[in-house]
């Protein structure tokens, strides 16, 4: 009888220790996957409900640490006691969600030094074995949580290198490098990346140092001071000159592209630290290998961007300016996938005002310019439903930012009447993919009233306006109206300019006007 008390009181508690343990099994990458197939999605869903309800119940730090320091006890004894088995089908999937919300309640409720500096001791413990979808809101959570940054540099310096000792995970990665981007301005936060990266040299390890690389790109995104991670450039640009990796290579150039982006300042420190040279010669000695294609490709993206950024650059490496444009002056003798590059190139280069007040100044001897225009209004003609797309959208981009005159200018060296023509044959086609574009591309011109004018003085654009069956579908129909709306707005506003003709702004409003209601029927009057 004694036996059979004990067998059950054993075999009780096993079931309430599997129950708890089945919910932290979900928290670390390494438990017992049998456990997991032990419960059910609607079951672990019931263990997360009772471990928020019994938290917001007794709301309090307490309570909170408890539970988390719980967790990290489950975590250790899990990693130590089970070993991993074949998942079935029907065990019950990870809930992130529900788990980060539960995470981000209790961590929320503490204040910036019970959690960083009086507990600190449960996040160092925490922080190596988290399951890397809870550490990743974890991360998340603690970079918004105000004041929490500058403790992380200082007294809480340890929980820093600690989820920098993690900045290699596949999963939580991303979120870690957000955080780390705030605090490479630590020294000792430097020494443990450094020591990471030389400890995931070659081929086989290149995620793991992108991970670290796009700290680079992050920190650029928050802060013009790159001072403090100059050594992570110049790891990066050992990657971009190292040959015998080329996919390693285009990944480090886009990262400096994505630098470039980010503004003026993080592009002349670019240029200044010779990175853009380097670069530059890079893509000369790829011209003379067949094989190295992509490495032009992602070269030019790159100056692009950083002409976006800075576009003094156009002047200082003119020899890619001159090679693009002459791609687009040849577009019709291109690839498919080269023409649409030469064509997202050149709308990125073209973006800002200073660039083409750059180009103008660059060519004005010259009719490179006129005729490299005058090919991309051609080629916004011609080609597949694909190709025409994609150019719209390049040439769209190129109008973003411009002065009335220069707009007006260079809509003129496009085509002028027939690139109207064209983008009026093909909104009228059915595609929708492609009547997008010409839609966004008309929102984009309309900004500047010479080009308005321009449309105004076309007859086939004001029949079609007016035309209450061009357009059949309540999408098309209301950006149909914005683009007439946009007409009357400027020829009151800028009438000078626009010298609309009374009668048509008048006819333009009728058409804006509701649909006057049908008469009811006799059955509706009689009842």
């Amino acid at each position: 009888m004694k036996t059979a008390i004990l067998l059950y009181s054993f075999l009780n508690y096993y079931s309430i220790y599997s129950s708890v343990l089945l919910f932290f099994s979900k928290l670390t990458p390494s438990l017992n996957q049998n456990f997991m197939q032990m419960t059910s999605a609607a079951e672990y869903e019931n263990a997360i409900e009772g471990w928020r309800n019994d938290y917001v119940y007794n709301r309090n730090s307490k309570k909170g640490w408890e539970i988390l320091e719980n967790l990290v006890k489950m975590q250790t004894e899990g990693n130590q006691q089970m070993e991993t088995d074949e998942v079935s089908e029907n065990c019950a999937a990870f809930d992130d969600f529900s788990t980060n919300q539960l995470i981000k309640l209790i961590i929320g409720d503490f204040t910036v030094k019970d959690l960083l500096v009086d507990h600190q001791v449960v996040l160092l413990e925490f922080i190596p074995s988290a399951h890397p979808n809870i550490l990743r809101h974890v991360a998340r959570i603690i970079r918004e949580k105000e004041g929490a940054l500058p403790l992380l540099k200082t007294e809480s310096i340890a929980v820093g290198i600690a989820f920098a000792r993690r900045i290699t995970d596949g999963d939580a990665g991303e979120e870690i490098g957000r955080l780390l981007a705030h605090l490479v301005d630590n020294e000792k936060i430097c020494d443990e990346l450094k020591f990471i990266l030389k400890n995931n040299t070659g081929r086989n390890n290149a995620m793991n140092r992108a991970s670290i690389f796009s700290i680079a790109t992050e920190r650029a995104r928050i802060s013009t001071d790159a001072s403090c991670i100059r050594w992570l450039y110049e790891e990066i640009l050992k990657v971009v000159l190292d040959n015998d990796d080329m996919l390693a290579q285009l990944d480090a150039i886009n990262i400096f592209g994505d630098i470039a982006l980010s503004g003026k300042q993080n592009a002349e420190k670019l240029i200044e630290w010779k990175i853009v040279e380097k670069i530059s010669e890079l893509m000369e000695r790829s011209r003379q290998n067949p094989d190295h294609g992509e490495m032009h490709l992602y070269g030019t993206r790159f100056f692009c961007y950083l002409a976006r950024s800075c576009p003094q650059v156009l002047k200082t490496f003119p020899d890619f300016v001159n090679r693009l444009m002459f791609e687009i002056r040849i577009f019709n003798d291109l690839g498919i996938s080269d023409r649409l590059a030469a064509f997202d190139h050149f709308g990125c280069l073209c973006y800002s005002v200073e660039a083409k007040e750059m180009l103008e100044d660059m060519f004005k001897n010259t009719n490179t310019l006129d005729s490299t225009l005058a090919a991309a209004g051609a080629a916004f003609a011609m080609g597949s439903i694909e190709m025409k797309r994609c150019t719209i959208q390049a040439i769209t981009l190129i109008f973003e930012n411009a002065t009335d005159a220069m707009a007006s200018s260079w809509y003129g060296l496009m085509g002028d009447k027939a690139l109207t023509q064209v983008a009026l044959d093909n909104v009228k086609k059915p595609f929708p993919e492609l009547k997008n574009c010409i839609y966004d591309f008309w929102q984009q011109v309309f900004k500047y009233p010479t080009i308005v004018q321009k449309f105004i003085a076309f007859p086939g654009f004001i029949n079609w306006s007016l035309d209450e069956k061009s357009e059949n579908s309540p999408e098309y129909e209301m950006r149909k109206r914005q683009v007439i709306r946009r007409v009357i707005e400027l020829s009151e506003k800028e009438s000078n300019i626009l010298n609309a003709d009374a009668e048509l702004i008048g006819r333009l409003k009728k058409y804006l006007q509701p649909s006057a209601a049908p008469a009811p029927r006799v059955e509706e009057m009689a009842l």
